[in-house]
């Protein structure tokens, strides 16, 4: 999400270093990218006649590098059983969800996180818009899904995006995973926006950092938040960037209380990385996210058995 000012001063400190090697921006117009209000969500996921069993949703969070924490999630979840029938996420969030999506297994996902390279990941730009173009990213996506649409894969899926033109928060439920997972993760000021029918998108998490509310309009009875940005707020380390960078994430955490709230399990692993665009940590990351996890599944499962449906 809002890796902010310190990824973007680092990454134009590549751009200058190795300015011979960074390519010329290519438009991110995304014509058949759709993206919906929360009110016009529908649900995804039919319900079988007698079927007594609660739709389990997952809101998986942005928060850049702590999006490791996310695989530890799945690991636990798969021990435990535990099986998701719709899914959204936000940002880097919304990079956990479409894997999810898309059949694969945790270990398959953890492996796939693990091989991936920054470099076959980040497109450096020449731009006034950004120094990531984010079209590498989309690419990748498509890849590891299988070329599939978002409404080919075996979970229904949804990502979320920001309208900076209307200042909304809009989910895409359909259309290619690439440049849905791209739009959500486009940091402001470092990725350059997506362009769709005179509409210009950005980071989902701008606006909804956990996306309950979401997953409960796609279908769920059972929301549980995967938060793995707001939990944990590290002393200020002096500097005018680091102090931005914790105010914008202090303004992103307060916007998003009310909805993370309205979660029926909360999962707010303990985890703050030492460098907030390393992947150094990223082990200690998926044990923080299984760790987590594993302590919310009695809730979890007493949630799920528990649940009645709402009389008709």
């Amino acid at each position: 999400m809002r890796r902010s000012l310190q990824l973007a001063a680092t990454i134009a400190l590549a751009a200058m270093v190795l300015g011979q090697t960074a390519g010329c921006a290519r438009s991110n117009r995304y014509d058949g990218l759709k993206a919906l209000p929360l009110e016009e969500v529908k649900s995804v996921v039919a319900r079988h006649g007698g079927d007594h069993t609660p739709r389990v949703g997952i809101a998986f969070g942005g928060g850049g590098v702590r999006g490791f924490v996310h695989l530890g999630v799945l690991r636990a979840f798969e021990e435990a059983g535990i099986r998701a029938d719709v899914v959204a996420g936000t940002s880097v969030g919304a990079l956990a969800a479409t894997l999810y999506a898309s059949g694969l297994s945790a270990s398959e996902i953890e492996s796939l996180a693990k091989s991936a390279s920054r470099y076959e990941l980040l497109d450096l730009v020449v731009s006034r818009e950004g120094v990531i173009n984010g079209q590498a990213y989309a690419s990748w996506i498509r890849t590891v899904t299988g070329h599939r649409s978002m409404r080919e894969l075996p979970v229904p899926l949804g990502i979320t995006v920001t309208d900076l033109s209307a200042g909304k928060a809009l989910l895409v439920v359909d259309g290619d995973p690439g440049e849905a997972v791209q739009t959500s993760a486009t940091v402001p000021g470092v990725v350059i926006p997506v362009h769709s029918n005179e509409r210009t998108y950005v980071d989902g998490g701008v606006l909804t950092t956990v996306p309950v509310r979401f997953v409960r309009a796609m279908g769920a009875d059972v929301v549980i938040a995967v938060d793995i940005y707001c939990g944990k707020h590290p002393a200020l380390r002096g500097n005018a960037l680091d102090t931005v960078r914790k105010t914008f994430r202090l303004q992103s955490c307060l916007l998003s209380d009310a909805e993370i709230a309205e979660a029926d399990i909360l999962i707010r692993p303990e985890f703050e990385p030492d460098n907030p665009v390393s992947f150094a940590q990223r082990d200690a990351a998926i044990m923080a996210g299984y760790r987590s996890a594993a302590a919310a599944i009695p809730a979890l499962k007493a949630k799920i058995a528990g649940w009645q449906p709402s009389p008709e």
